[in-house]
């Protein structure tokens, strides 16, 4: 098992021509990341950022020369720590590095590397394990606000056999739940940014007003008709063009302005909803319309970039959206079956537990997962990268 550390890596002081630097690689849902001990890193941020972009191989479209995957989805690292001063077992800071463009964004949450943030704390000693689930209090900085992960345990480490299967993941694995339903405004501090449950925005890139709805739960999202934006709602990754793309940005501009975040904001994430409709997922196997509560493309960025499945965090806000009426997700969704709300996206269907309590606040909006650790060693960063 992994000892915390105690002293920070001098990497400011350090004058070799590569730096050693300890780092985990992990698998949670359907991200890669790359995990550090917040006490290995600068303490300043500017300097961390140098040290992770160097590490990632960034900017470079393929991350040739560091870690990254070339890929949104496989371009994120985790940086852990104590979580005492919070009331937590752990903190932890996620970012979102560029592949092309030099920077590390903080501005928000992985809920897929959530999950394999509960399991690192275990392995790496921050909480004991128990035996079957360990229950890992999470305080995520990004939001400033806590997120439980229940993580099962055997033979006193994180099981990773298991029965449990999510889309865009081959194979199977232990299930771990996370539960958000503490994180409402979590981006603007208010659950419906612009105060309303649905708003008709002018986009002047489309010259066309466009019914939206923006909720924030878990990360601010913002929801509107495929249609309205020239779509069927069901294209796989390979159709979305880039004046699809530059539709999606234009919305979530527009949106970002009514909310109160700035033109330049990433949130909120643009999600284009249909009503359920049978569908080919990116390899081909058919998502049939009676398995989905509705079919949703979400669009990540910048650059803007279809996701290839559906970020979790965004599905919390999503299902939450759809138990909403008066939303454009609820206008389009099929009746809520168990409790549970299945998003149809681009590798399959996501079901996400929402629970409502008798004053229609959120008593539950959890997610399952799996997670597993890929890699556990020493990266070598070329220290004429980190000039400042």
């Amino acid at each position: 098992m992994d000892q915390i550390a105690t002293k920070p890596a001098a990497l400011a002081e350090a004058t070799a021509d590569v730096l050693p630097l300890k780092a985990v690689i992990m698998r949670g849902g359907t991200s890669k990341g790359v995990f550090f001990n917040e006490s290995d890193l600068p303490a300043d941020k500017a300097a961390r950022d140098r040290v992770i972009l160097a590490a990632m191989g960034s900017p470079d479209p393929r991350q040739i020369d560091g870690l990254g995957g070339a890929d949104p989805l496989t371009s994120k690292v985790c940086v852990i720590g104590p979580g005492r001063a919070h009331d937590a077992d752990v903190t932890y800071t996620f970012g979102q590095v560029g592949i092309d463009q030099a920077y590390v964004s903080d501005k928000d949450n992985c809920g897929n590397l959530s999950a394999a943030v509960g399991v690192y704390a275990i392995e790496a000693g921050y909480v004991l394990p128990v035996e079957p689930e360990t229950v890992v209090t999470i305080f995520n900085t990004n939001v400033r606000q806590i997120l439980i992960a229940i993580v099962p345990v055997k033979n006193g480490r994180p099981a990773v056999a298991g029965d449990y299967a999510i889309a865009g993941v081959p194979g199977t694995g232990a299930e771990i739940r996370m539960d958000y339903s503490r994180t409402a405004g979590a981006t603007t501090g208010r659950l419906l940014p612009t105060g309303n449950l649905s708003d008709k925005l002018y986009v002047p890139e489309l010259g066309q007003d466009v019914t939206v709805s923006v909720v924030d739960v878990a990360k601010a999202t913002c929801f509107f008709r495929a249609e309205e934006v020239g779509i069927r709602g069901t294209e796989r990754p390979d159709e979305f063009d880039e004046a699809i793309l530059q539709r999606f940005w234009a919305v979530r501009k527009a949106a970002a302005i009514a909310s109160g975040l700035g033109p330049d904001s990433r949130q909120p994430a643009p999600v284009a909803v249909t009503e359920p409709t049978d569908y080919q997922d990116m390899i081909g196997n058919t998502i049939r319309a009676e398995d989905v509560s509705f079919v949703a493309r979400r669009v990540i960025g910048p650059p803007p970039r279809l996701h290839k499945a559906f970020a979790s965090t965004g599905a919390v806000c999503t299902a939450a959206a759809a138990s909403m009426p008066g939303t454009v997700v609820n206008a389009v969704s099929a009746p809520i079956r168990d409790d549970t709300v299945r998003i149809g996206h681009p590798s399959g269907v996501f079901p996400i537990t929402l629970r409502l309590g008798p004053d229609g606040s959120l008593v539950e909006a959890s997610y399952s997962r799996t997670a597993r650790r890929l890699f556990e060693g020493t990266t070598y960063i070329r220290a004429a990268a980190l000039a400042g």
